[in-house]
């Protein structure tokens, strides 16, 4: 990473790159609020880009000036550590994306909310993406992590990725060219996700309204989605459901400082308002540990910056 002068140097350039471009930028930008748990300390630098168009020239100096960045979202599956952070943030949420329909194809750009995008395709009499409305965060955070519920993924449907590379190159990938599993993909090392073009099914719109209402009221019967949360903490193992493992394991309700596993799903971690990194990491690296001694390898299904 460039020394004192040069970061001064790189922050003024970036500045001037955002300011010119409608975008903002801002040094030692605490992270909480960008985050669903309330939880992060300062990044190095925070740059919030208002367009698509303005992103490929900062990628590229952030690349030429070796300025380290993470991609950030809605935040909502990630814990961030507390104090200054080594590294840069690009949050990618809300610029000037759309989502457009032809036939069966939805095209999304990775700013728009999941959410958002499946209200899009039900209002297009499209069927899939039922199972995925409740799902928090951003088509791109979505596509990365690839995330899903109730047994469906969103790279079931996704058949294209443009991604921008560390150059601020577009580049198109498909499936074949990405390590896809549960939960996960390597998207990331590609780059950052420009967008994201999925194959849908026409279907009955009052029948895929009353389904996606289904899955609507499971969730939230059975999620704590009014509190501070990052979602689902762990994977679930082959053969196992973690929420079941924790639940056995004592850990649904069990506190650490302002931290919790939800009494409502224990895969659920809680801020209550006071939490810090360390009780929130402690108490998951607590409930890791006694997985593993019990035989269960629980990996993270949030994202944990440290």
């Amino acid at each position: 990473m460039p020394g004192c002068s040069e970061l001064k140097m790189s922050f003024d350039q970036l500045k001037n790159l955002l300011a010119s471009a409608d975008g903002i930028f801002r040094e030692k930008e605490p992270l909480a609020p960008y985050t669903s748990l309330k939880i992060g300390g300062r990044a190095l630098f925070y740059i919030k880009p208002s367009r698509w168009d303005s992103l490929p020239a900062i990628l590229s100096f952030l690349d030429l000036n070796s300025l380290p960045f993470k991609v950030l979202g809605r935040g909502t599956n990630l814990l961030v550590s507390d104090g200054d952070l080594g590294f840069g943030v690009i949050h990618i949420l809300r610029m000037d994306g759309k989502v457009s329909v032809e036939d069966c194809t939805v095209e999304a750009d990775a700013d728009v909310l999941l959410g958002e995008c499946c209200r899009e395709s039900f209002q297009n009499s499209l069927t899939g993406l039922e199972t995925l409305e409740m799902v928090p965060g951003s088509i791109g955070g979505a596509a990365v992590m690839n995330a899903g519920a109730y047994g469906r993924s969103i790279f079931n449907f996704i058949r294209e990725v443009t991604v921008l590379d560390h150059e601020g190159k577009e580049r198109r990938l498909f499936p074949g060219d990405l390590a896809i599993g549960y939960r996960h993909t390597d998207l990331g090392d590609f780059g950052v996700v420009r967008k994201v073009r999925m194959w849908l099914k026409k279907g009955v719109r009052h029948d895929i309204d009353i389904k996606a209402k289904e899955f609507v009221r499971k969730r939230k019967e059975s999620q704590p989605w009014n509190a501070r949360t990052a979602g689902s903490v762990f994977k679930n193992p082959e053969g196992a459901f973690a929420g079941k493992i924790l639940e056995d394991l004592g850990f649904k309700g069990k506190a650490r400082g302002g931290a919790s596993f939800s009494g409502t799903h224990a895969n659920f971690l809680i801020n209550s308002g006071t939490a810090s990194f360390e009780d929130a990491y402690g108490l998951t690296e607590e409930a890791r540990s006694k997985a593993r001694d019990k035989g269960f390898n629980l990996e993270y299904e949030m994202e944990v910056w440290k």
